[in-house]
Formats: structure tokens, C-alpha cells, sequence
């Protein structure tokens, strides 16, 4: 049973190598069959049939093939015009050549031959749904230029193709003519002068003053938020119970934080000074004259209130009052608005909650109180409202350190909040 398996296998394989070779011969004739050539050059695929049996019906192109070698199939002649590039799907395609044996016998002895093709195709590379012949980076471009591909086919590129250089010069040719030109800036209008205020007297001092301070002065800033409620509790108090008394009208929570100020100036004496740049040292002052900014029609102008820290709280009322109404309608002596040592800035008469106040140049430091607005503060464990505000001091950094001011800061918000600390002190 294996003998006879293996020797039908033998024959099988036998039989298909036969097969093979005689199906890679194109120009063998069985005998009695029908005997043909083609052409490898005009005419690919042209064949020619004849009646005649035998070998008598054979042609030169056949006589020729017998010194050919057998070709496998699926591999075909290749002429020598052919070449390896792959053709465009939808392009024509074209041959060229002449017919090396094209004739053979027909039935009554004539031979034909099949007609040559174009040497040349002259048909418009187009893609297989008729549109022009483009690849799609290209088709981009030209949707975002607006380039119609149709309107500019056949392209610059191989076989008809358009290239990104054709939809370019497309889209220029197009929008270069009629293109918006650039409009130029409008010439520039210089507002008309209504008019000129000279920069004389104590507009230039204050010029002056400020330009020199921030110009020599590296300073900083801290901010506190205080409550304030227990000023207003005083001044209601003095008022409702000393009634007669000369100036107990003077008495407002500015006032009072003004006395406690100086009490805080005292414990932190630094913020009192000045700095000489030329000898080298920090003067410390053994007095406090209190600045008051006051805003006046002639501009900012800063009477002193003289050792403040001998005066009493009502003398100090009473002194600050004076300044400021001599300040507006401008009584005050030359002498009365210059040599403070420690400047306040109350911008909070203006509404303003607020602010970075500029040092009063020579002095180190000056402090900005803020608007009195009642304002939600957390009293143990409950929101409340009080009346705060928010005092800033800025300083000069080459005298103080932060830790300088955040200590007096403190003190000053402990008195504030607390004025019966001061008490322990007097």
C-alpha cells in the first residue's frame, strides 16, 4: 500500500513539473495544433492563428523564439523601451516597438498582422473620479487658499500632477492684484493744551521731595487690619460725660489712634530716625514730631505737631485741629511745616481703604491709615460686624528690618484694639 502511494505521488509531480514547463514555452507547437508569435515590440499582445497542421504553418518570429530560453509564467518579456515604474491609476497606457515575427498561416495560406499602437498618449492624467490628478497635502493647501484644482489642472508636476507650487501661484495670482493694501497708521493728533500750570512753590517742593525719595529710598511695606470699635467707645464716652470740657469735641478715633501711635514710637524708637548717607550713620531721635498730611488747595502740605509724646491726649486733639484748619486756609508759619521726624497719612478721610503712603524723605518711615468701615470680623467663632481699618507702614529698608515694623505693628494694633494697655504705662 506504500509502494503504490509513493509512486502516484512520483507521477503526480512528474506530471506537474510537464505541465509547468510546457505553459512556460510560449512557442512550442503540439502537432496538429495551432501555430503563433507575438510581437515584442509594436504590437504587445498581437497574435496571429493558422489553419495549417504540422510545422509547415511556422513564421520567422518563430524560428526566432527557438533561441529564446522558456519564461516562467507570470513573468513576461519586458522590451527594452519598458520601464519599472508603475503607471497612474487611469492613465493611458502606451507601447512601443516593433513586431519581431508577426505573421502566420491562415487557413487558405494569408498572413495579417494586429494593428500597432500610438507611440505617444496624449490623454489628461486625471484621477479615477474625473478630478485633476493632485496629492492630499496639496488639496489641502488648496482648500485653505481657496484654489480650485480644476481651474488650474493640468499641473506642473510628473504625468499632469499638481504640485504645492501651482496652488501657490494660483492663490498669489489671484489675491496679489486685487489684495488689501496695508492701511497706514493714522498720523497721531497731540490733544490740545487747555491749559499750563507752572510747577513753582510747594508744587515743586512736593515735586522735589518726592522725586529724591524715590529715587534714595529702597523701601517696603506691612499692612494690619485693626479693630477699631473700641475708639469709637471712647470718643462716645469723653463726649457723653466731660461735655463742658475744652476740647472733648476734638476727640475722634484719628485722635486717639495718633496718641497711640506715639506710645508705639516710644517702645520702637528705630522708626524715629534718619539715615545720614555722608557721615555713615543712623540718627536716632530723642523726640517725636508728628507729621500730619493734611490736602489742601495749594497741594499735600505736612504740618508737625511738636513733641508729641509730652502733649496729653486732648492737647494732642486740640494741636491736630489747629494744624489742619490752619493748613487749608493757610495761616500756618513756614516754621509749622517742616523738621518732622515720623509722618501719618490719613487717606481714609477720602474714602479710601488702602494705600502705599511715599516716605517723607529724611525720615525712615511714615504710616497710611485707611477708611473705618464697619466690616465682618470673627469673634470667637462668630462673624460680626465691626468697625476695622487697615494701617501700612512703608519703610526705608537699609534702617529697618521687617521684623522691626511687624513689632511695631503689633504693638500698635494691641493698643488699638486694647486702649487700656496704655494704662499699665502711665
Amino acid at each position: 500500500m506504500k509502494k503504490n502511494r509513493l509512486l502516484g505521488f512520483v507521477v503526480v509531480s512528474t506530471s506537474a513539473l510537464l505541465a509547468f514547463a510546457s505553459c512556460g514555452s510560449s512557442d512550442e507547437v503540439e502537432p496538429g495544433g495551432t501555430g503563433g508569435s507575438t510581437g515584442t515590440g509594436g504590437s504587445s499582445g498581437s497574435t496571429s492563428t493558422g489553419g495549417s497542421t504540422g510545422k509547415g504553418g511556422s513564421s520567422a518570429g518563430e524560428s526566432a523564439a527557438d533561441d529564446v530560453p522558456a519564461i516562467l509564467v507570470g513573468y513576461g518579456p519586458r522590451g527594452a523601451g519598458d520601464t519599472p515604474r508603475r503607471r497612474r491609476r487611469g492613465q493611458a497606457a502606451t507601447s512601443t516597438g516593433t513586431a519581431t515575427g508577426s505573421s502566420s498561416g491562415t487557413a487558405n495560406g494569408e498572413s495579417t498582422s494586429a494593428p500597432a499602437a500610438d507611440e505617444t498618449s496624449t490623454t489628461e492624467p486625471t484621477s479615477p473620479a474625473g478630478a485633476p490628478l493632485a496629492k492630499p497635502p496639496v488639496r489641502w493647501v488648496a482648500r485653505q487658499l481657496g484654489v480650485d484644482l480644476a481651474a488650474i489642472a493640468p499641473g506642473s508636476g510628473p504625468g499632469g500632477t499638481i504640485t504645492r507650487a501651482d496652488v501657490t501661484r494660483a492663490a498669489e495670482g489671484r489675491t496679489g492684484p486685487t489684495a488689501e493694501q496695508p492701511r497706514s497708521a493714522p498720523p497721531a493728533v497731540t490733544p490740545a493744551v487747555a491749559r499750563e500750570i507752572p510747577l513753582q512753590g510747594i508744587r515743586a517742593r512736593i515735586a522735589e521731595r518726592m522725586t529724591v525719595s524715590h529715587a534714595s529710598i529702597p523701601d517696603a511695606g506691612c499692612a494690619v487690619e485693626v479693630d477699631c470699635s473700641q475708639l469709637f467707645a471712647i470718643r462716645d464716652a469723653v463726649r457723653a460725660q466731660t461735655p463742658a470740657r475744652d476740647g472733648a469735641d476734638a476727640i475722634t478715633p484719628f485722635s486717639l489712634i495718633l496718641r497711640l501711635l506715639v506710645a508705639a514710637l516710644v517702645e520702637h524708637p528705630i522708626l524715629n530716625s534718619r539715615l545720614d548717607t555722608d557721615a555713615g550713620v543712623i540718627r536716632v531721635h530723642d523726640t517725636i514730631h508728628l507729621g500730619i498730611g493734611a490736602s489742601t488747595d495749594r497741594g499735600l502740605l505736612v504740618p508737625v505737631v511738636r513733641n508729641a509724646e509730652r502733649l496729653t491726649t486732648v492737647a494732642l486733639a486740640l494741636e491736630v485741629r489747629r494744624l489742619a484748619d490752619g493748613a487749608r486756609t493757610g495761616t500756618l508759619a513756614p516754621a509749622e511745616l517742616i523738621g518732622s521726624t515720623f509722618t501719618v497719612s490719613n487717606f481714609g478721610s477720602f474714602g479710601i481703604d488702602d494705600g502705599y503712603p511715599v516716605i517723607n524723605h529724611p525720615e525712615v518711615a511714615i504710616l497710611g491709615v485707611g477708611a473705618i468701615r464697619p466690616r465682618p470680623v470673627v469673634v470667637e467663632g462668630a462673624v460680626v460686624a465691626r468697625r476695622t481699618a487697615r494701617v501700612t507702614c512703608s519703610f526705608d529698608h537699609r534702617v529697618c528690618d521687617g521684623a522691626d515694623v511687624g513689632g511695631f505693628l503689633a504693638r500698635l494694633r494691641a493698643l488699638i484694639e486694647s486702649p487700656g494697655l496704655l494704662l499699665l504705662d502711665v
